[in-house]
């Protein structure tokens, strides 16, 4: 007699929320399967520069836990979250990140006038080059990519056979098409994004190593959180499935992120409740409902104008609040110019 059946280990907020403010049945699986055993997972704080012996990108203990997984003829999977355009900026003492004081979303570094920007609410405020909380000179601008990270790789097991998947891959070089070599042990240390990160059986995987857990939480937007919480217990979720003993090692510049701990320790609930209460505060779903407008202009100047004579006359419409304008945080599309209005508001008619 269902109508639609819902089945997650990370359920989105929204749809959680939903179903139990309407009374709707939830079923939770809270014990491991008969013959699983939780694989081991170490956070690593990557502001000890102490942890990078021999790499730039991999930590010491990585490092080890890959080479003893060769000798035994498993597999690693190294995993790196590599959506959003902003680069990584963070203090690598304390952990800082700058964030909107309206919108509590990651500020944007833009390295052409070297300032950071909200691209909801368009604050704008100086990058800064010492830490506005440890007021150490240590803020760093980083990127990371998968081709940087195959390389690194090649010249710490030159032995091994590597294998990179991600959507530059080739037609013939894709997973859907490598599933098999990979499956049946072919290939020693994949690479790659969050298509390996779901639903894959791989028997001969023992260690998976989350290269910077803080990236998706770098993104812009306020789901951000539950972002990185998902794709976290999901990699995890590659491991301590019954064939052989799995570790995992998240490299984090902020191994006390409450996102980040509650995927490791896999704390739905807690996690939960405190992104609902911070959702409410700053008026976002499940609490509010959103609606994005994006106006495309040939210049930034008239695309400005026109996103603020179009905010000036939705302000006359009750029950809205207007966010932006702003530059989108892809600012230039085939040409033009775009600016963004957020528009928030307790009733969907509204918008």
């Amino acid at each position: 007699g269902a109508e639609q059946i819902l089945g997650s280990a990370s359920p989105l907020i929204t749809d959680y929320y939903l179903a139990r403010s309407r009374g709707k049945k939830i079923l939770a699986m809270d014990q491991l399967a008969a013959g699983k055993r939780a694989a081991q997972v170490h956070i690593i704080d990557l502001k000890h520069r102490s942890q990078f012996p021999g790499s730039q990108w991999l930590t010491g203990p990585l490092i080890k836990a890959m080479s003893e997984a060769l000798a035994r003829g498993e597999q690693t999977l190294l995993y790196l979250n590599r959506r959003g355009t902003a680069r990584l900026v963070i203090c690598e003492s304390c952990g800082w990140q700058a964030t909107c004081p309206r919108c509590d979303l990651p500020l944007t570094y833009h390295g052409d006038t070297h300032n950071l920007r909200c691209h909801v609410c368009n604050i704008q405020q100086a990058a800064p080059s010492i830490c506005p909380d440890c007021n150490q000179p240590s803020v760093i601008y980083k990127s990371i990519g998968t081709k940087a990270i195959f390389t690194e790789v090649q010249k710490l097991f030159p032995q091994a056979r590597i294998a990179r998947f991600d959507t530059d891959n080739k037609r013939a070089e894709q997973f859907s098409q490598q599933y098999k070599v990979v499956k049946d042990g072919q290939v020693d240390i994949l690479i790659g994004t969050q298509m390996l990160a779901k639903g894959l059986d791989l028997p001969a995987l023992s260690v998976v190593g989350v290269l910077v857990a803080d990236t998706s939480l770098q993104l812009p937007d306020y789901t951000a959180a539950e972002r990185t919480y998902q794709l976290l217990l999901q990699v995890l979720g590659r491991i301590g499935r019954g064939h052989v003993a799995g570790q995992a090692f998240v490299q984090t510049y902020q191994p006390d992120n409450p996102a980040i701990a509650d995927a490791v320790s896999a704390n739905w609930p807690d996690f939960y409740q405190r992104e609902l209460s911070d959702r409410k505060v700053f008026k976002y779903p499940p609490y509010w409902y959103l609606l994005k407008l994006s106006l495309r202009r040939a210049s930034p100047a008239s695309a400005t104008k026109a996103a603020e004579t179009f905010a000036t006359s939705l302000g006359a419409i009750e029950g809205l609040e207007i966010v932006g304008p702003a530059p989108a945080l892809r600012e230039k599309v085939a040409g033009k110019y775009v600016q963004q209005l957020v528009i928030k508001s307790k009733q969907r008619a509204k918008l």
